[in-house]
């Protein structure tokens, strides 16, 4: 027959003048979007609605790791007035050498189409995630051939890290370094979240062509666009996009070898693997810690070598589209460093005290990695490289990333591990389901011992990942209406006094306006920064200024000292226009700076005469 004369349907070709057959089509199309519909509802269910309470919005911010978020919020909100340039987000000075491309998107949306930039950065960030829900549900389907899969697609959201048996639903390390579940690392819906969103849906798509028998050139097509969209991460995340990276190297070089059955070169990785801990810290110590990230490359090289002698343009396309789509931040990245940038030099070497123990690391890891053990084990059995490759990989890169504080490198490693889990939860679903199936499935082998084993790890696998969803629900519990509007009655005066504004001068908001909140409702430049984010033009002199507003903020007028009021030099030496009161804020800031302050704008927010915004144009004389 020709081939015009079959449609895939239950995921084999058919003949279409198969009457019976053509009704069991549709009926199984209809159960397969029913089941996508059943995880996309189950995704609102435990993700979103812990939020839509009575009066929320899209507008509605979540206010998760508000510091950071607002931060991030603020590159979005100079989009939306249309600045896309590559600055400090609060001062809209300086450089900003942090991955900001996917800001930028949401900015120029914003700004293009009108549309309050909060509504943006939720709706995209929540669109991202359905399509990650419905990618682990439609591939579910198609690697097990079985439709009921499809109601799946939100377990990854729900596993934990057995974090509860600590204080709360995450585990706590050194300094500021914690260990959850993939439901908190993309509750802030910020461009981290939307870098595991499309690294997760994109491999999903690449497992489902790969367990399909693919056409060469449809395998060429399906890693050339995988290639392409890892490495436009980049541009996104650091963290998002290097982890996506090196989980599919090091899983392309395990399959490489799997397939091949050389073993000699399994065991050079390994040997190189251990080489990486102890060559490492001596390189970083030469070279520089962020230029040691590339050494977690060499474990990996040997398989990657294989696979392009094999399988040639399928491997080395995928490659240089990933290259390509991720050279304008690693160039850039490259060139700030070769330059000296002070900002860089200072995120180098501000990641001491936030590596992730073997305990800890290990503990935590136990709703993954017992699955993950499945799958190897059911791989050598059956003598499958996909599933040695996907475990074999996946275990290999997550230990190296999240150990780069051993072997030098030492950025974030805990942020490494949250990603690594994150990115091995949304993919894991299909394969493991794959490996269940094919020995407690129907029609499966009568190997006794092995579906035993395979059974009882299955069932270790559900008790333990049931028992870390007590993580995701005291997380729900935690976050229950935890938003905010920024269109308080407040929030509308701020607008109000702002738009009297004559100039672009930074704005210096009192000790009770919050600058990160100024900034996302104004969109005014504000003399504010965060110190891990970017750095403005007049770094020491802002600085400055915010330690003299945080003493203010603790003393009545009448406590403070001349070394503890802001001058007209300081002002002016920050770039300082304007300043922005609360009247209801203890610090009567009126009173203070009477003879260098004149008002150009009041708006009140209520009954009080004392709730009132005003703002106020800075006296430059000396």
């Amino acid at each position: 027959m020709a081939h015009a004369d079959f449609e895939l349907t239950d995921f084999r070709m058919i003949p279409r003048r198969a009457g019976p057959a053509m009704s069991r089509s549709w009926k199984r199309t209809a159960l397969v979007l029913l089941g996508a519909s059943f995880s996309v509802g189950m995704f609102y269910w435990t993700q979103l609605s812990m939020l839509t309470y009575p009066g929320w919005r899209w507008a509605s911010f979540r206010i998760f790791g508000s510091g950071d978020q607002l931060s991030y919020f603020a590159e979005v909100v100079n989009g939306s007035h249309g600045n896309l340039a590559a600055v400090e987000p609060f001062t809209e000075t300086g450089s900003n050498s942090d991955p900001h491309l996917y800001y930028q998107i949401l900015g120029a949306i914003a700004h293009d189409a009108g549309v309050n930039p909060a509504d943006v950065w939720n709706i995209t960030g929540v669109a991202l995630q359905v399509v990650l829900v419905v990618c682990i549900s439609l591939g579910a389907a198609a690697i097990t051939r079985r439709w009921w899969a499809t109601s799946l697609g939100a377990i990854p959201f729900l596993v934990g890290t057995l974090s509860f048996t600590s204080q709360g639903w995450f585990t706590p390390m050194q300094s500021h370094a914690v260990l959850w579940g993939s439901f908190a690392v993309m509750f802030p819906l910020n461009s981290e979240s939307a870098s595991l969103a499309i690294a997760g849906s994109l491999f999903i798509m690449l497992l489902v062509v790969a367990t399909q028998r693919p056409s060469p050139r449809a395998l060429l097509l399906a890693g050339t666009v995988t290639g392409a969209g890892i490495g436009l991460l980049a541009n996104f995340h650091t963290y998002g996009f290097l982890t996506a990276f090196f989980l599919g190297i090091y899983c392309l070089a395990a399959y490489a070898i799997s397939v091949s059955r050389l073993w000699k070169v399994a065991t050079l990785s390994a040997i190189l693997v251990l080489l990486l801990f102890l060559v490492g810290p001596p390189f970083a110590s030469s070279a520089g810690r962020l230029a040691a990230l590339a050494l977690a490359i060499v474990p990996a090289a040997p398989g990657v070598v294989v696979a392009m002698v094999r399988w040639r343009a399928r491997v080395i396309a995928p490659l240089v589209a990933t290259v390509v789509t991720a050279s304008p931040q690693v160039a850039g990245t490259w060139l700030a460093l070769q330059s000296g940038n002070a900002f860089l030099k200072y995120r180098e070497a501000s990641s001491a005290g936030l590596g992730v123990t073997w305990k800890d690391g290990l503990f935590c890891a136990l709703p993954l990695v017992i699955p993950l053990l499945t799958i190897l084990l059911a791989g050598i059995h059956r003598n499958r490289p996909i599933w040695i490759a996907y475990s074999v990989g996946s275990i290999a890169a997550w230990i190296v990333l999240a150990k780069n504080d051993v072997w030098g490198t030492n950025q974030e490693p805990y942020r490494f591990w949250i990603d690594s889990f994150a990115l091995i939860a949304f993919s894991i679903v299909p394969i493991a389901l794959d490996v269940i199936l094919t020995y407690l499935g129907r029609g499966a082998r009568p190997d006794r011992c092995w579906r035993l084993a395979v059974a009882s790890l299955a069932s270790a696998t559900l008790v333990v990942g049931a028992w870390s969803g007590v993580d995701w629900y005291r997380f729900y519990k935690s976050q229950e209406d935890q938003t905010i509007s920024l269109a308080t009655a407040p929030d509308q005066a701020m607008k109000q006094v702002m738009a009297a504004a004559t100039n672009r001068d930074l704005v210096l908001t009192d000790p009770c306006t919050d600058g990160q909140i100024f900034k996302a409702v104004t969109g005014a430049p504000v003399a504010t920064f965060s110190p891990g984010l970017a750095w403005p033009a007049r770094v020491k002199q802002i600085t400055r200024l915010e330690k003299t507003l945080v003493t203010a903020g603790t003393l009545t007028p009448a406590q403070l000292r001349p070394v503890d009021r802001l001058t007209p030099a300081e002002l002016r030496a920050a770039q300082v226009g304007w300043i922005v009161t609360d009247g209801t804020c203890a610090a009567d800031w009126p009173e203070v700076y009477s003879k260098i302050l004149t008002k150009a704008a009041v708006a009140h927010y209520g009954p009080s005469p004392l709730e009132v915004i005003s703002l106020w144009r800075v006296d430059a004389a000396p």
